[in-house]
């Protein structure tokens, strides 16, 4: 009986001891908090709370530059719409992520050697770590365009996607399932397709009339030669040259 009272007195110390250890922390912590931050700990648990949430269910936010540069694009490529525009940058985009979880580029539609090569480059990266990585439940909050250049040698635009999905890894260090707010950059090049030196060369199409060859990349819509009408095919000749996570 002894034995029994003066180990439950020792559980008792203990647990009085953890108590006090555990208030004084606590104290401390409330102090740091108020002093460095100005409310309490409480708060401050809150605050967190709150922050890593919206982490989870806030959009990222992309720049939105339609205005600059949406009228000069339209301009110099009148045979198509801002929105055709918009739904080449979101089937390459599509197309990028789904090539990555199937491990197969040639899933990806219209894009450049270049970014058949960088697509190729994280997918072996993802394999030789033993992983696949997955992006399930896409949904695309947003898009704009956020660049747009016209040489005469290509013209280039870039857009940026909000977007959410379940983002996770199955392999050796398989992680759980979670909801990400991620935005990324997809950029299409006309006229130019990149060779492995990084030269480019220039498409052309040519004259129905007279067959003198016409700079894709500047948009032209009558031959410079004889003056003939030209339609060109717009989406045959846009490339997803690039993207990355922004």
């Amino acid at each position: 009986m002894d034995a029994i009272i003066t180990t439950l007195i020792v559980i008792g110390i203990i647990a009085l001891a953890i108590f006090i250890l555990v208030t004084i922390i606590k104290h401390k912590l409330n102090s740091v908090t108020r002093k460095y931050l100005n409310m309490g700990l409480g708060e401050t648990a809150d605050l967190i709370s709150k922050g890593l949430k919206e982490e989870t269910t806030t959009p990222k936010a992309i720049s939105n530059l339609a205005a600059v540069y949406k009228p000069k694009l339209l301009r110099d490529f009148p045979e198509t719409n801002y929105e055709q525009f918009e739904e080449m940058a979101k089937s390459s985009f599509k197309s990028i992520l789904d090539s990555i979880e199937a491990e197969d580029t040639s899933l990806l539609i219209k894009a450049s050697d270049s970014l058949t090569q960088n697509v190729k480059h994280i997918i072996n990266d993802n394999k030789g770590k033993g992983l696949r990585e997955c992006f399930d439940d896409l949904k695309i909050h947003r898009m704009s365009v956020s660049d747009y250049k016209n040489t005469s040698d290509a013209a280039q635009v870039a857009f940026e996607i909000s977007f959410q999905c379940l983002h996770y890894f199955i392999g050796k260090k398989e992680t759980d399932k979670a909801l990400k707010q991620l935005a990324g950059r997809i950029t299409l090049v006309c006229g130019t397709e990149l060779n492995d030196d990084n030269n480019s060369s220039v498409f052309t199409d040519n004259c129905p009339n007279c067959g003198a060859p016409i700079r894709s990349a500047k948009g032209e819509t009558f031959c410079p030669y004889c003056g003939t009408g030209v339609t060109q095919v717009i989406d045959k000749i846009w490339l997803a040259n690039s993207f990355e996570f922004i």
